[in-house]
């Protein structure tokens, strides 16, 4: 993050193919079309009359219907239920409650599912907005699924905080955690002696009631990633079981989206491999699709551009693109074909808690958020000089080698 006064005018745009008739243009160019400048240091006490108070206010100003917003809930109490550090914060999505400018932070959500010019625009801060308010950039979506609706040029100097997937976020918003435990291993010297702890009292039965080599389920048939294209070449060598619109088998699914509990307690009894392979091959992008199977009996096939070993204990996964398609498919089958070095993906599980629920990770990023907001009282004006090179796909996103297709 740069540090920076800013005093100008910022144009947020909606990209082209968002609205689909003329009026609609007009109107979200009108709504877009925001000054923007910044206070001196000498705060105004009567836009910030609340600035003493120890509550710390936030405003949701768009996208509080999204998943990760409604499960924390508003008002204060949300952040006394879910046992935040600081409590004393205040979560609204009412945008004609206060003027913005009474807000702490205010949180912008990023959605490749918006498409309304209400949702889309920016908040408008008239000539007057203050050095002490935090605009927070949201998002749990890629690059490539953001590119179609924003113009992330237009932002530059305008958001102060990121709370996003990313590591490097300001405020880590995760899809997931897998947290050691007080026993667990610190040196990689430890987890091989863990590891042949693990082999030498292994249970007997084993996983051996599994039936099948390798499930994968997918929503999206034809994605950024081209992962369509690997699992297509890998299904050459084994068998591969695809569940939803892309394939031909089916789960149920629950009301937050995802499959249901009972479908990942099929896919942990019937096989011994699961396909978690991401739409997007971007910097730091994990989702569920590892945290929700690594918290079951069943050894993940990861495919994506995150870095792993920042995410999952060693020995815990198996990357694919380490592999060629067919090289995948034989380690599979050697792993297939030997317990013991098929069990030894699991060492790690009594000495790891694994994190994967949408509640999990709304209560890290909303009480992340309340804490810092109460920890950098301080705080000195700073803006993202810009967003394009971690938020355009061009940049920061891969394909498929083509290299790895035989």
């Amino acid at each position: 993050m740069t540090s920076l006064r800013y005093n100008g005018v910022n144009q947020p745009v909606v990209a082209k193919g968002v609205c689909h008739s003329l009026s609609q243009v007009n109107v979200v160019l009108v709504l877009f079309n925001f000054p923007f400048r910044v206070l001196s240091r000498k705060v105004d006490q009567y836009i910030h009359p609340h600035q003493q108070n120890e509550i710390k206010t936030i405003l949701v100003w768009n996208g509080s219907n999204r998943k990760e917003i409604r499960v924390f809930g508003m008002g204060n109490n949300s952040f006394i239920n879910h046992n935040c550090t600081y409590t004393r914060c205040q979560i609204t999505d009412n945008r004609s409650l206060r003027p913005l400018s009474y807000y702490d932070a205010i949180i912008v959500v990023f959605n490749d599912e918006f498409t309304a010019p209400d949702q889309l625009k920016m908040p408008e801060f008239g000539s007057k907005r203050s050095e002490r308010q935090r605009l927070v950039f949201f998002t749990q979506e890629s690059p490539p699924a953001l590119k179609p609706y924003y113009n992330m040029t237009q932002l530059a100097h305008f958001f102060n905080w990121t709370m996003t997937y990313r590591t490097d976020a300001d405020i880590p918003l995760l899809y997931g955690r897998i947290i050691p435990k007080e026993t667990a291993p610190r040196t990689a010297e430890d987890t091989n002696r863990r590891r042949e702890i693990f082999r030498n009292r292994m249970s007997p039965k084993s996983w051996r009631n599994k039936t099948k080599t390798a499930a994968w389920m997918v929503s999206h048939c034809n994605t950024h990633s081209q992962r369509e294209k690997y699992v297509k070449e890998l299904s050459k060598y084994i068998d591969v079981d695809t569940y939803g619109q892309c394939g031909n088998f089916s789960c149920a699914r629950d009301i937050l989206h995802h499959s249901d509990p009972q479908c990942y307690d099929m896919l942990e009894s019937t096989y011994k491999f699961y396909l978690s392979f991401e739409n997007s091959l971007c910097t730091d992008y994990v989702t569920e699709k590892i945290f929700k199977i690594m918290g079951q009996d069943i050894v993940p096939v990861v495919y994506g551009g995150a870095d792993y070993t920042k995410h999952a204990p060693p020995h815990s996964y198996i990357d694919a693109r380490t592999f060629k398609p067919k090289e995948l498919a034989a380690y599979l089958k050697l792993l297939e074909a030997n317990d013991t070095l098929y069990n030894d993906y699991f060492w790690w599980k009594e000495y790891y808690d694994v994190e994967f629920s949408v509640g999990d990770m709304s209560r890290h990023g909303f009480c992340d958020l309340c804490q810092q907001l109460h920890e950098q009282q301080d705080w000195e004006f700073q803006s993202y000089q810009e967003l394009t090179s971690q938020w355009d796909d061009r940049n920061a996103c891969k394909t498929v080698d083509s290299n790895w297709i035989s």
